[in-house]
C-alpha cells in the first residue's frame, strides 16, 4: 500500500509518526508532501538563520523521510500564507498521482493553523479529481481516489477521535528521536514552552491517548466521511497483539 503524508509544512507529520513506523515496518511504503517550504519557521533564531529557514527545514524533512526511504516532496509555497488556487490544486493532484497515492494522511479541518485548514481541503478536493483523466490532465491517472485519514491536532479544535494506533515504548522511542531531527523546529518549541522538550510534550499525549486503549502510547484519527474519500479501519495497523 502507498501512503502518502501531506501537510502544510516540514515536521506536521510528527504527530502520526508512531502509527507510520508500524506500516513501515508492515512492508508499506511512503512519501511525503508538503505544501510550503516552512520559510518563515525561524521566528527566534538570528536573522541570518531566518533567511535560510526554508534549506534548513527541507534537509531535517529530508532526513525524516530517509528513515522511511521515502521521496519528499515541497510544492514551495510560502509559509504563512497557503491559499486554495487552481495552479495548487492541479499540482497536488499530479502529485497525487506521480507518487501513486492509495491513502492520505493530513490535517484535521478546523486545526490552529490556517496553512493547516487549507491544507486539509487541498487535500480533499485534490483527492477527488485525482483519478478523473478530464481534470488536470498528466500521466498516471489513478485507478480510485486516495482514503482520507485527518490526524489529532492535539486539544481544544474540535477534533473527537474516531480510530486509533497503539504503538509500543520502542517505536515511542523510535519516534522521539524521529521528531527530533527536526532541530530547528525544537529549538522554537523550546522558545515557546519555556524550555520544554517538544518530543518529550508529545510523548506524553501519546500516553494520555492510549489510557483510552489501556496501553501504552496511541495515535488517534479521524476519517474522511466525503463520498470516494473514505477509509476503511484495515488502512492502519491493528492491536499490538496482531501480526504487523
Amino acid at each position: 500500500m502507498k501512503y502518502v503524508c501531506v501537510f502544510a509544512h516540514p515536521d506536521d507529520e510528527m504527530r502520526c509518526l508512531g502509527t507510520l513506523l508500524r506500516l513501515r515496518d508492515a512492508g508499506h511504503e511512503f512519501a511525503f508532501v508538503t505544501i510550503t517550504t516552512g520559510d518563515k519557521g525561524l521566528p527566534y533564531h538570528p536573522p541570518e538563520e531566518q533567511l535560510r529557514a526554508a534549506d534548513i527545514r527541507t534537509v531535517e524533512m529530508q532526513e525524516v523521510a530517509a528513515h522511511f526511504d521515502a521521496e519528499y516532496v515541497s510544492l514551495g509555497r510560502e509559509d504563512g500564507f497557503v491559499f486554495e488556487d487552481a495552479e495548487l490544486r492541479a499540482e497536488l493532484i499530479h502529485t497525487l498521482r506521480r507518487l501513486g497515492a492509495e491513502i492520505v494522511f493530513t490535517h484535521w479541518t478546523t486545526d490552529y493553523n490556517p496553512d493547516h485548514v487549507l491544507t486539509a481541503k487541498l487535500v480533499t478536493d485534490a483527492a477527488l479529481l485525482a483519478p478523473l483523466s478530464s481534470f488536470a490532465p498528466s500521466p498516471g491517472v489513478l485507478p480510485q481516489a486516495p482514503r482520507i485519514w485527518y490526524v489529532d491536532p492535539g486539544p481544544g479544535h474540535g477534533f473527537e477521535a474516531t480510530h486509533f494506533v497503539a504503538f509500543s515504548p520502542e517505536y515511542a522511542a523510535r519516534k522521539a528521536e524521529l521528531i527530533r531531527l527536526h532541530r530547528s523546529q525544537m529549538d522554537v518549541m523550546r522558545e515557546l514552552s519555556g524550555g520544554t522538550d517538544y518530543a518529550d510534550q508529545l510523548t506524553a499525549y501519546d500516553q494520555v491517548t492510549a489510557q483510552r486503549l489501556l496501553v501504552e502510547h496511541a495515535e488517534s484519527f479521524r476519517p474522511c466521511l466525503t463520498d470516494r474519500r473514505i477509509p476503511w479501519p484495515s488502512d492502519l495497523p491493528g492491536r499490538l497483539t496482531d501480526p504487523i
